[in-house]
């Protein structure tokens, strides 16, 4: 592979966290049965949380004050260069001859022009928060000088996700920790291999089923912002406009100081991603479970994290046994216990269902309870959360449950996209940067 070239970001992000602008344009706001004209800029808003917002300012006359305080209760509208964008409004300002007006969009991200007929080359894309990997397979032969680069390849389409040159990416890290917030970390290169034309609907698939792999990757929400297509001259052809969703979670089954991980895993996830339908369906709601249940304090509490995880192990067991394999009727896994629905996905996948030393509180706790393996332990833990009758005093395993149904969940995604390679195990690792073999194969261990 030959050297790629270094990656600019689109815009300026720099300035984090203050408001960055992305866009102007002309407005038409609509106060009741008037219309009022002037321009907007539209701006990506960091506090208090990430979101993009149009900045509206119109232009009346002195007559027109007493309808502004009057109409902004009515439900006003907004058009951005012509196209109506459906929302809301939020602050609002109105002097004797102007008013200003902050518009919400009502979803992300915003597409200014018909995707379906722009086409592109490439496109840039912008990643906050993302680890910050080292290690992938192209690193000595193609990532620019001082770059750290990430290939993901297949079914014809290639991301290259790089570093921020002079060492931004480690910087921003370290604002992160200190500060929380989110920040620009990497940009990437979107484009077929062939260097075949695409069009911006297109993009859009990818990008969506780059969010699932990303946020699968880093084991809390992660996806791509202000996406912008160009064309073999370097111009754009198209943009998107959405605010980063970033979570910062404890840890997650990849090895930033391996990223050769991820690349070993994209193309084998995109394969069962796009086996079918009902195959996206299933890995996007699991994964969206996964990132809900990998909490680090956060909103979510353990209690609801255990049953979000094995929410996700559950729908996984049902597609897999079920939909995929057709090992098992829908009527006979439902006449299961939970427990053994587990199992039977477990044992499947040659993942180990037995109570290790990994997990000394359920250990103990599974002589008094006479658990059997690891899937008893989990479900009558969760049933405990669930329906607490039989009031069993299981409080300092929750812990361990979290942590156990997690580490099966990544293990369960992994080994059904195919991935025999390494990983970090959440059970035994000691640092975020220690990995070990998956536990399925010739070389795999128990734990």
């Amino acid at each position: 592979m030959s050297r790629h070239e270094p990656l600019q970001p689109a815009y300026n992000f720099s300035s984090a966290p203050e408001p960055v602008g992305l866009f102007q344009g002309t407005v038409d706001v609509g106060l009741g049965k008037k219309r009022f004209s002037g321009t907007a800029d539209l701006w990506l808003k960091f506090l208090p949380s990430p979101r993009v917002i149009f900045h509206a300012r119109v232009q009346g006359t002195p007559e027109s004050e007493p309808l502004f305080a009057v109409a902004i209760q009515d439900d006003p509208f907004l058009s951005f260069n012509g196209q109506r964008i459906e929302g809301f409004r939020g602050r609002w300002r109105a002097d004797v001859d102007t008013f200003e007006l902050d518009w919400h969009p009502r979803s992300e991200p915003v597409a200014l022009c018909d995707m379906q007929s722009k086409t592109s080359v490439a496109a840039i894309l912008h990643l906050f928060n993302f680890p910050d990997f080292r290690d992938g397979q192209y690193q000595t032969t193609a990532a620019p000088a001082g770059r750290a680069l990430l290939v993901l390849k297949a079914e014809g389409w290639r991301v290259s996700l790089q570093s921020l040159p002079n060492n931004a990416t480690h910087e921003a890290w370290e604002r992160i920790k200190d500060e929380g917030g989110c920040f620009l970390t990497h940009v990437a290169k979107l484009e077929r291999k062939d260097g075949k034309l695409f069009s911006g609907d297109e993009a859009c698939e990818q990008r969506l089923l780059l969010a699932s792999f990303l946020s699968f990757t880093k084991g809390g929400r992660c996806e791509t912002v202000c996406e912008v297509g160009l064309d073999a001259a370097g111009d754009k052809t198209w943009e998107t406009f959405g605010s980063p969703r970033i979570t910062n979670p404890p840890y997650s089954w990849f090895n930033p100081s391996k990223a050769s991980q991820a690349e070993l895993l994209f193309p084998l996830f995109v394969k069962r991603w796009q086996q079918s339908e009902e195959w996206r369906d299933c890995l996007r709601s699991a994964i969206y479970w996964y990132v809900q249940a990998n909490t680090n304090g956060g909103a979510l509490g353990i209690d609801a994290a255990i049953i979000l995880a094995q929410a996700a192990l559950e729908r996984l067991a049902h597609h897999h046994l079920v939909v995929d394999k057709k090992m098992i009727s829908p009527e006979g896994l439902d006449r299961l216990r939970a427990s053994e629905r587990l199992r039977l996905l477990f044992s499947n996948l040659n993942l180990p269902v037995g109570i290790s030393a990994a997990t000394p509180e359920i250990q103990k706790a599974a002589l008094r309870f006479n658990w059997r393996d690891a899937p008893h332990a989990m479900t009558d833990i969760r049933n405990e959360l669930v329906h607490p009758a039989s009031k069993k005093r299981v409080v300092d395993c929750f812990f361990e449950a979290w942590k156990l149904s997690l580490w099966y969940l990544e293990l369960s995604v992994l080994a059904l996209c195919g991935y025999d390679d390494t990983y970090t195990s959440r059970l035994t690792a000691e640092y975020v940067n220690e990995s070990a073999q998956v536990p399925w194969g010739a070389r795999g261990s128990q734990f």
